[in-house]
């Protein structure tokens, strides 16, 4: 077809008329009608035929570049693009842990920070029996909005020993992990903004992959040790004009950087300045404790999304993400979620309450937290010397290697050793020259004479060099 006898139906289209222009180029283009490299015209020239501002046709020239749709050329104009080649299938988030039970005298894995037994599969159990005697009729029925409040309530008493400052039930969204509350909230946030995410420069997989999801640039922001750099987060979002920003501030995966008040504080005016929205991902955040600053969240609740998760502290089995909206925005990320997932399992919900009411959540995470602690000094024990670093409660620990180890070099080196260990290139995106550092996870269900010794095979490692492998 020729692009002057294309006379689009905005009318047809749901949402703002640059929206609908922008769908109607995407059905276009994707259908064949307008063939690749198909010239657009002007925009004041589409404005004048289709009856709208000039505005509205260069918004849904943007939103139509940045799907793909469009390319423009300065000096040229704008053209249909040709197909993008499908982009191949992403690597899993997980790695399949080598199972020590299962591979007796195999490798030492030290890549997923997986949690202690601390009774819990008793406990969840005794709690699904009772879960099971006391199930209704409503099991057969979808999950409308208000249906979890209880659970919100108990998980509004669960959070209050955090900094959050205020927070009601109507802020609180239920997820199917931290991981699926990040992709919803950036599904939200990204819906009439620039395709573009801001993240740490050395960040966790699941941020990037979540970005992928939603056609999303990531553009990395420099840390130092206390996380993402002031300076380089307000040069980013100025040059870039990206809305949204995923910042790890207390426990920083991977480097354990954590952020202190005056550093948050200085985060806090820049995304003020520029409009941000800001990811806080707190699912590592360490132990409670009074002298603890307070959270992003706490400190600009009008665009800060808290995430957090039972993965790190209860059972990573039971899938079961906490999301703390901006003010205002429950409601909003309630009907996305729903959406996304019709509301969670029913079981789910009344099991969390049960675990949460009865103190066995909390009784769980402290007994978790002091094997944490017992494999955390450890850990200081077999690296003294080097440049390691923790977080209290946290089951990791971020090792900068020495010159002129290679992280790449060295995780080769310590899986010959028998001991698997995860490189900062793991963290890093296309393009970018990761630090030199590996990330050491304290597998809790190893044992700790298996631990130690792991341990100490990569601290030799470490301080010999390159040149010299482990006893």
């Amino acid at each position: 077809m020729r692009i002057d006898d294309w006379h689009p139906d905005l009318s047809a289209q749901p949402g703002p008329k640059f929206r609908a222009l922008a769908n109607a180029l995407r059905e276009a283009a994707r259908s064949g009608l307008l063939a690749p490299g198909t010239r657009l015209p002007p925009m004041r020239d589409l404005a004048w035929r289709l009856k709208v501002t000039t505005g509205t046709v260069a918004r849904a020239y943007q939103v139509a570049a940045a799907e793909g749709v469009i390319e423009s050329h300065v000096g040229r104009g704008s053209f249909i693009a040709a197909p993008r080649p499908r982009q191949p299938v992403p690597q899993p988030l997980l790695y399949e842990s080598v199972d020590q039970a299962a591979v007796p005298g195999g490798p030492a894995d030290l890549r997923i920070p997986q949690l202690p037994d601390c009774g819990q599969v008793q406990r969840i159990a005794a709690h699904l029996t009772a879960l099971a005697e006391d199930l209704g009729a409503d099991v057969l029925d979808y999950t409308p909005l208000s249906r979890d409040q209880d659970c919100r309530d108990a998980v509004l008493d669960w959070m209050a020993v955090r900094p959050l400052g205020a927070v009601a039930r109507s802020d609180l969204v239920l997820t199917h992990g931290g991981q699926h509350a990040i992709t919803l909230v950036m599904a939200l946030c990204l819906a009439d903004q620039p395709a573009k995410v801001m993240v740490e420069a050395l960040t966790y997989p699941g941020i990037s992959h979540a970005a992928r999801l939603m056609r999303a640039q990531t553009l990395p922001v420099a840390l130092d040790d206390q996380g993402v750099r002031p300076d380089d987060l307000d040069r980013v979002a100025r040059a870039s004009g990206a809305r949204l920003i995923c910042l790890t501030p207390s426990a920083q995966n991977p480097t354990l950087a954590g952020m202190g008040a005056a550093r948050r504080a200085e985060i806090v005016e820049i995304a003020r300045r520029h409009d941000l929205q800001i990811i806080e991902d707190e699912c590592y955040a360490p132990s409670p404790r009074p002298d603890a600053p307070a959270s992003l969240r706490a400190l600009a609740p009008e665009r800060v999304w808290h995430v957090s998760s039972l993965s790190k502290i209860i059972a990573v089995g039971l899938r079961f993400g906490i999301l703390i909206c901006p003010e205002g925005m429950g409601q909003a990320g309630r009907v996305a979620a729903q959406h996304s997932h019709m509301g969670l399992s029913q079981p789910i919900t009344g099991l969390v309450t049960r675990l949460m009411r009865s103190g066995d959540a909390s009784r769980i995470a402290r007994e978790v937290q002091a094997e944490v602690e017992h494999r955390l000094a450890m850990a200081q024990e077999a690296l003294a010397g080097l440049d390691a670093r923790g977080q209290a409660g946290v089951p990791m620990i971020w090792l900068p290697l020495p010159a002129p180890w290679s992280a790449t070099d060295f995780v080769a080196r310590a899986a010959a050793a028998g001991v698997i260990v995860r490189p900062s290139s793991d963290f890093c995106g296309p393009g970018q020259a990761p630090l030199q550092g590996v990330r050491i996870a304290l597998n809790g269900r190893m044992p700790r004479d298996r631990l130690m010794a792991a341990l100490r095979t990569l601290g030799q490692m470490a301080r010999s060099g390159p040149g010299v492998g482990p006893d």
